[in-house]
């Protein structure tokens, strides 16, 4: 199991597809915008988790100042969740963060996504908004 940078077409329809699917389609919601200017963001690495040349996972890695890193939609395709996918692509973003002199990573997790990251060891920040605000130190 890799992380991939998205470079490829192929890749940035899986890395799409993904998304869309898990935390759009599937939560009801409409609106994903797979133009979306930030994806190409020089300082924004789109990545894809591959399992065997499958594409199973997506996020991106936005490098903010002052060592920062923020974590972005996060997603693990439907028939692979609960297997540990999901940590295992973390740590590739930790350690992939670590090569960008990021020192803290930033994520607004998802409500029901909470736990999964306390587990991995993010600690709250603000649980007092829709996506509560959760930070890693690296």
């Amino acid at each position: 199991m890799k992380l991939v940078r998205v470079s490829s077409q192929s890749e940035w329809e899986a890395y799409h597809q993904i998304r869309r699917q898990v935390l759009f389609d599937l939560r009801g919601l409409t609106g994903y915008d797979d133009q979306h200017p930030d994806d190409h963001r020089p300082e924004n690495i789109p990545l894809i988790l591959v399992d065997k040349a499958e594409p199973v996972g997506a996020v991106r890695l936005d490098v903010a100042e002052n060592e920062h890193g923020i974590v972005r939609m996060v997603a693990i395709v439907p028939e692979r969740q609960r297997q540990g996918l999901g940590r295992t692509m973390m740590n590739a973003v930790e350690r992939l963060a670590r090569t960008q002199n990021v020192s803290v990573l930033e994520v607004h997790a998802a409500s029901d996504a909470v736990a999964f990251y306390e587990r991995i060891g993010w600690e709250m920040v603000d649980a007092d908004r829709a996506s509560p605000l959760m930070a890693k130190t690296l």
